[in-house]
Protein backbone atom coordinates (compact mmCIF):
# COMPACT_ATOMS: atom_id res chain seq x y z
CA UNK A 1 0.00 0.00 0.00
CA UNK A 2 2.96 2.85 0.74
CA UNK A 3 4.51 1.94 -2.67
CA UNK A 4 0.80 2.45 -4.54
CA UNK A 5 0.90 5.86 -2.30
CA UNK A 6 4.07 7.02 -3.39
CA UNK A 7 3.54 5.90 -6.98
CA UNK A 8 0.16 7.84 -6.94
CA UNK A 9 1.75 10.99 -5.61
CA UNK A 10 4.87 11.20 -7.95
CA UNK A 11 2.36 11.23 -10.45
CA UNK A 12 0.28 13.98 -9.36
CA UNK A 13 3.65 15.76 -8.38
CA UNK A 14 5.22 15.12 -11.78
CA UNK A 15 2.10 15.96 -13.77
CA UNK A 16 1.24 18.71 -12.06
CA UNK A 17 5.15 20.21 -12.42
CA UNK A 18 4.47 19.46 -15.92
CA UNK A 19 1.43 21.04 -16.31
CA UNK A 20 2.61 24.00 -14.41
CA UNK A 21 5.96 24.60 -16.59
CA UNK A 22 3.65 23.86 -19.97
CA UNK A 23 0.79 26.71 -19.17
CA UNK A 24 3.42 29.53 -17.59
CA UNK A 25 5.58 28.95 -20.78
CA UNK A 26 3.05 28.86 -23.87
CA UNK A 27 -0.26 30.46 -22.40
CA UNK A 28 0.08 34.39 -22.31
CA UNK A 29 -0.22 35.45 -18.67
CA UNK A 30 -3.06 37.01 -17.14
CA UNK A 31 -5.92 35.22 -19.32
CA UNK A 32 -8.80 32.88 -18.59
CA UNK A 33 -6.71 29.90 -19.64
CA UNK A 34 -3.77 30.80 -17.84
CA UNK A 35 -5.45 31.50 -14.50
CA UNK A 36 -7.71 28.27 -15.05
CA UNK A 37 -4.53 25.90 -15.93
CA UNK A 38 -2.24 27.56 -12.83
CA UNK A 39 -5.32 26.70 -10.99
CA UNK A 40 -5.74 22.96 -11.65
CA UNK A 41 -1.90 21.53 -12.08
CA UNK A 42 -1.08 23.42 -9.07
CA UNK A 43 -3.76 21.50 -7.74
CA UNK A 44 -2.46 18.82 -8.25
CA UNK A 45 0.78 19.45 -7.73
CA UNK A 46 -0.13 19.99 -4.26
CA UNK A 47 -2.13 16.99 -4.00
CA UNK A 48 0.89 15.09 -4.89
CA UNK A 49 3.44 17.32 -2.21
CA UNK A 50 0.69 16.83 0.72
CA UNK A 51 0.14 12.64 -0.03
CA UNK A 52 4.49 12.35 0.36
CA UNK A 53 4.60 14.96 3.60
CA UNK A 54 1.59 12.74 4.95
CA UNK A 55 3.85 9.73 4.39
CA UNK A 56 6.84 11.11 5.78
CA UNK A 57 4.48 12.08 8.97
CA UNK A 58 2.81 9.12 9.93
CA UNK A 59 5.49 6.52 7.87
CA UNK A 60 4.72 4.57 11.48
CA UNK A 61 1.20 3.89 10.11
CA UNK A 62 2.32 2.71 7.07
CA UNK A 63 4.92 -0.26 7.58
CA UNK A 64 3.79 -3.42 7.92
Amino acid sequence: MPILFLILALIFLIGGGVGLFYVNVNLVARTDLWVCGNIAFGVFAAVGIVIIIFMALFNADFES
